[in-house]
């Protein structure tokens, strides 16, 4: 269409009648433009939360394993968790400390599922709801 309106536009000085040519690819291109515009809906309302609480982090969260997760599989898991994590691969001050918390957290999370008898009292615990 913008090459339809450059054309006519030229061709216009010469041929009177391109001036109607020239005018018609103008309102074509406004039509195509209001077309492709996205309109959004005034009467738009943001999902309501939901009436359940939010749950809470489990070890198994925190490590990205699943609860039925092997001893290998968790210490993996803790290994990619500390290698991304570690303080002293942290660029600034903030993201250092900021790290810190999360290894500390991963620690324990770690040295509780991977001892047999901790990981048993702990899944009894989150079956009993705590």
């Amino acid at each position: 269409m913008c090459l339809v309106a450059v054309i006519s536009f030229i061709l216009a000085w010469r041929f009177p009648f391109m001036w109607l040519v020239f005018f018609w690819a103008l309102w074509a291109m406004a039509q195509q433009t209001k077309r492709s515009r996205v309109y959004y809906r005034v009467d738009y309302e943001p999902p309501r939360p939901s009436a359940d609480p939010p749950r809470q982090q489990t070890l198994y969260d925190l490590l990205e394993v699943s609860p039925n997760a092997s001893p290998e599989v968790i210490k993996a898991a803790y290994r990619q968790l500390a290698m991304k994590y570690h303080p002293d691969r942290q660029a600034g001050e903030r993201e250092r400390k900021h790290a810190e918390e999360i290894m500390k957290a991963i620690n324990a999370a770690y040295e509780t599922l991977i001892d047999p008898y901790r990981r048993a009292e702990y899944d009894r615990e989150l079956r009993n709801g705590w």
